[in-house]
């Protein structure tokens, strides 16, 4: 048996008919409430919501590409570092070798 809700409605449906409600606008729910698959049809949104959405979704777009900037600013730090950090190491060991050698 799977839960079934839209608006305030909660029903309880067999399994093999979940996808019917999913086409009418209802999300399949959990126990406790969460959406496992939301609704894929049955719906209307208004087009304020819908301009909403796509404008909060600019936003984070515009956030995480100066995320990804950032990101690949330090990825090149770390490059920089590992590679002065492996010629120190080299260094050492060439020192390490020519004390044993002595």
């Amino acid at each position: 048996m799977a839960k079934v809700k839209k608006a305030n409605r909660v029903l309880t449906v067999q399994g093999n008919e979940v996808a019917s409600y999913l086409k009418e606008g209802y999300d399949q729910i959990d126990e406790n409430g969460e959406v496992l698959k939301r609704a894929t049809g049955g719906r209307n949104v208004s087009l304020a919501e819908h301009n909403k959405v796509l404008d909060e979704l600019d936003e984070l777009k515009k956030a995480s590409s100066g995320v990804n900037e950032i990101g690949k600013e330090l990825v090149e730090e770390m490059k920089k570092e590992i590679k002065a950090l492996k010629s120190e190491n080299t260094k050492l060991k060439k020192a390490v070798e020519e004390q044993k050698g002595e």
